[in-house]
């Protein structure tokens, strides 16, 4: 029954997840970035929160001084950071190419979990990383460049950044479990937004940040841009894609192996530009799909010595 529970978990992350994107931007033009994401997230941490609780309990953990700083620090690259560019993103390209080359985040970890924490450099991970590589380039197409470069820039640095969180979080995970540490951070990162939010106000700095690509940084709103015409696909952000999405992702690790639960990023690449093509009327032009199979690939090599879909299947078998 618990794998069972695990699956359909699995499920409804996989859609949730897949639909972020095309849903964000349909509020694109109403809320600032800035402002969307420290309230999505501090919603996703309250709700995070009776879980987190529950697994402090079970290890009979007490979080210390230290633990709060780390998570703070975590927060700050992982949210304050990397989800700003995230968001920004989403104001210059597609929501279908910023899922896909958001998917592609693994790269990153890759070569940051190398050089950072010690873990073997194995032979298919770098074959992994070319062809990924090869999916990225083939959907910028830089000898034909359709795509806004900005937004190209900030969903990479994004990927690349919550990478390094998830790379430099795996200690503290370890320690006091992921949920905890995911929750810690959405909290952290997302006060720490609202504390830049409310220093953009002060006159001087909503000056110097006014006009250009920082003109989102100006006088950062905290309530404005909600109206009935998008409260339903703002509480689906918040509610849905954030806060259910991330809980039913920890549910899923508790019920079933890692690397079942990391199918959800193997599909999203799949799922997302056909969702972003029903809700946005976005085109999914030949170069995507052949960007999408070349990291879809890359994934699987990657896998390749922990397939989740072997892991799916071993499971299958022991609960018949």
């Amino acid at each position: 029954m618990a794998k069972k529970q695990g699956y359909i978990c699995i499920f409804i992350t996989t859609v949730l997840f897949s639909s972020m994107e095309a849903v964000l931007k349909l509020i694109a033009g109403d809320f600032n970035p800035i402002q969307i994401t420290f309230t999505r997230f501090l919603v996703a941490g309250i709700i995070l929160l009776p879980m987190a609780a529950r697994t402090l309990r079970r290890r009979d953990l007490k979080l210390e001084k230290a633990d709060y700083i780390k998570m703070a620090g975590l927060g700050f690259l992982g949210i304050l950071f990397s989800m700003t560019f995230y968001q920004l993103s989403i104001l210059y390209i597609d929501a279908s190419v910023v899922a896909v080359l958001f998917s592609c985040n693994p790269i990153f970890v890759t070569i940051f979990a190398i050089l950072l924490i010690g873990e073997e450099a194995k032979l298919n991970k770098f074959i992994a990383l070319a062809v990924d590589l090869a999916g990225i380039v083939f959907i910028i197409q830089p000898w034909h460049l359709d795509l806004n470069i900005l937004g190209v820039a900030f969903i990479l640095v994004s990927a690349a950044s919550f990478a390094l969180y998830g790379v430099l979080g795996k200690k503290q995970c370890a320690k006091c479990g992921g949920i905890v540490v995911t929750c810690g951070g959405f909290i952290f990162g997302s006060i720490e937004m609202m504390i830049l939010a409310g220093l953009s106000h002060i006159p001087a700095v909503a000056a110097g940040l006014s006009g250009g690509v920082l003109e989102n940084f100006a006088a950062i709103p905290f309530f404005s841009g909600y109206a009935m015409d998008n409260l339903l696909v703002v509480l689906y952000v918040y509610i849905c894609c954030t806060g259910i999405g991330y809980t039913c992702y920890f549910l899923a690790m508790e019920r079933v192996s890692a690397q079942t639960v990391s199918m959800v990023f193997f599909f999203k690449p799949v799922l997302a530009p056909i969702i972003a093509a029903l809700l946005l009327g976005e085109a999914i032009h030949g170069n995507m799909i052949l960007g999408i199979c070349l990291i879809l690939a890359g994934s699987l090599i990657s896998m390749a010595d922990e397939n989740p879909l072997q892991h799916f299947r071993k499971e299958r078998i022991h609960d018949a």
